[in-house]
């Protein structure tokens, strides 16, 4: 299905835009303004990439990755358990704007099934490309990965390479393989950063 389609997904997709950028430009977003344009940018392109390449349902995708991590945007205390915190602001959202019923749970279920370390089953095209997108942007984002362990979780260095190389490890067992072609020498120097800190 294409982007723009008979209902006003202009309009939601500009309102949605909207509501994740506000979020993390806020003062309170202890992630910084950073996570805008190093994760949730390229997590989108990731999820749109992957869908026309896959025949993904493109709108369910962008929404999705524009809120995918929406309220631990909004508040920290909300980062252990964002994905249903943000499958839940999401729907919310989605209805007020009249959205279509099939796609809210669409979006949905893939906000939920996005983390690596949650073990959730993604047993349709949109949620494993998500997953694949958000694990793809912790590998190509290296550096935003280094301030989100060093700045925002204050981890010592070779405790904070221990840690982002587990996450790594982990964001790369939950790519497709047409995601990993895609990032596989970003994965290889991250690897080896990482692995040469560690002693």
């Amino acid at each position: 299905m294409s982007i723009e389609s008979k209902y006003s997904y202009k309009k939601i997709k500009e309102k949605v835009f909207k509501l994740a950028k506000n979020a993390c430009f806020n003062p309170a977003n202890e992630y910084t303004d950073t996570a805008w344009e190093h994760h949730v940018i390229p997590v989108t392109n990731f999820a749109l990439k992957l869908g026309k390449k896959l025949g993904g349902d493109l709108e369910v995708l962008e929404l999705a990755a524009l809120l995918h991590d929406y309220s631990a945007m909004l508040d920290i205390k909300n980062a252990k358990d964002h994905h249903i915190h943000s499958a839940r602001m999401a729907t919310d959202i989605l209805n007020s704007e009249g959205y279509d019923k099939k796609k809210i749970k669409k979006v949905e279920k893939a906000i939920l099934s996005h983390r690596g370390s949650v073990n959730v089953l993604k047993d349709d095209l949109e949620s494993k490309i998500l997953a694949s997108a958000d694990a793809m942007s912790h590998i190509s984002e290296l550096a935003d990965m280094f301030y989100l362990t060093y700045g925002v979780h204050k981890h010592k260095t070779e405790e904070g390479a221990e840690w982002l190389l587990a996450k790594l490890e982990r964001s790369w067992s939950k790519i497709m393989p047409e995601g990993k072609d895609e990032i596989i020498e970003d994965y290889k120097i991250a690897k080896k950063i990482l692995e040469k800190a560690i002693v």
